[in-house]
């Protein structure tokens, strides 16, 4: 034991330092935030100098930010657990990283499914203290697959995509970069260990932004409803539900959707063909029977005549194409179906409808990217379009209106090379 404490802003140097040594690098922002917090508020109370008094002090503090609401649990039980690491620190010269024993398990698993999490885990050059921080994931998504009936030598990839994207944004507090580094581990392990239903390659799995949480994506029933709910005949209602389709069957992000030209659409082909504003890369995608429908009822009978070429135009004169984003009507639209509001789901949320059905679909982690728009995963791989042979399905999977028969079969002939638009 140390004779004498240190300066608070020495040890949390010191502990940082250790930090970045023995945890995962996603998490080593999240310690450094803590030990802000903890250094803000010894300055706030002229403490210098460590000890037992001030950690019960911020500790005291904690406690009544968290019972006014101002941090969760799951920041709170973080907290303490630095403030052990730091008392430790101080106290004995080093750094205790276990973590807290807690009696009853948040996912619990059988003893077979807990030596397995340990074998996974012990298959990869990983310290201790990595393995600490990955073995409450990776239980959770072992257990996760238990709950859909599945045992680790049947678990598939449709199930790890309802893991990825029904279960982690609503049940998972803790951070999305380790979840999918533990699906990574998972199911490389179970391939190499007699699983055969598991094609996909998720090593592929990254975040932008290891520390922002996943936003749910509209379900496919969820976005009938809200396609529904803009079924009126006024102008728009019209334009809207054209809007919410395109978004779903092609995944284009709004800033594009808004930018579409009357001569982008290849009306004899089904196509929709643009630069995309975001990376400046060309994209053609198809257009289904139910898409293709409610453009050409929107654009021949619905879209006031103006100077400006865009597709979408404001409903009220002077007439002129659009000038902002799709939040508010979303929103509307989501509060006439019924449709649960979850924070921070809004339009793109639609865009990531399509991703994850596609994935969940069988097309693969990388074609999915490039028809998104994205940066390809392997950087000098080519950006490709939209390819028909590599996709056997469209993403709007409620049913869908013929394209010989629909709206659009009618006008086909005698309108399909209208740029004008208006009835």
């Amino acid at each position: 034991m140390t004779d004498s404490h240190p300066l608070i802003k020495d040890l949390i140097e010191q502990l940082l330092k250790e930090v970045v040594q023995h945890v995962l690098e996603i998490s080593v922002e999240q310690y450094q935030i803590v030990c802000n917090s903890i250094l803000k508020y010894a300055i706030a109370s002229n403490t210098n100098v460590y000890s037992p008094k001030f950690i019960d002090a911020y500790k005291e503090y904690l406690e009544n930010r968290f019972a006014n609401g101002e941090v969760c649990k799951e920041y709170r039980r973080f907290q303490l657990r630095v403030l052990r690491m730091l008392s430790s620190l101080a106290e004995m010269g080093t750094v205790d990283f276990s973590s807290a024993a807690y009696a009853i398990k948040k996912y619990p698993v059988s003893s077979e499914i807990a030596d397995l999490v340990e074998k996974i885990l012990g298959s990869y050059p990983i310290s201790d203290a990595t393995k600490s921080d990955l073995r409450a994931p990776t239980r959770h998504f072992l257990w996760y697959a238990s709950e859909q009936g599945m045992d680790p030598e049947h678990i598939d990839d449709v199930t790890v995509m309802k893991f990825i994207i029904n279960e982690i944004p609503v049940s998972n507090s803790g951070s999305t970069g380790r979840t999918l580094r533990c699906i990574k581990y998972s199911t490389e392990y179970l391939k190499s260990h007699g699983n055969q239903y598991l094609h996909r390659d998720y090593r592929l799995l990254k975040l932008r932004n290891d520390h922002r949480r996943i936003i749910p994506a509209y379900t496919e029933e969820e976005i009938s409803d809200i396609a529904d709910a803009a079924h009126n005949d006024d102008m728009i209602s019209k334009r809207d539900l054209a809007i919410i389709l395109l978004a779903y069957c092609t995944g284009l992000r709004g800033c594009d959707i808004i930018r579409i030209k009357l001569t982008d659409i290849d009306w004899q082909n089904d196509k929709l063909s643009l630069i995309q504003s975001k990376n400046h890369q060309p994209l053609s995608v198809e257009l289904n029977g139910s898409t293709m429908n409610a453009l050409a009822d929107y654009i021949l009978d619905w879209r006031p005549e103006c100077y400006d070429h865009e597709v979408f135009v404001t409903v009220k004169s002077p007439y002129r194409k659009l000038s902002k984003g799709f939040g508010s009507m979303i929103d509307k639209y989501c509060e006439i179906a019924g449709v649960k509001k979850i924070s921070l789901r809004g339009f793109h949320s639609i865009r990531r409808a399509f991703e994850t059905i596609m994935v969940s679909r069988g097309v693969p982690i990388d074609i999915a990217s490039q028809m998104m728009g994205h940066k390809s995963i392997v950087e000098d791989k080519p950006y490709i379009t939209h390819n028909k042979s590599q996709i056997a399905f469209v993403a709007f999977d409620f049913t869908d209106v013929p394209i010989t028969t629909g709206f659009y079969a009618k006008h086909k002939k005698s309108s399909s090379c209208n740029t004008k638009g208006g009835a």
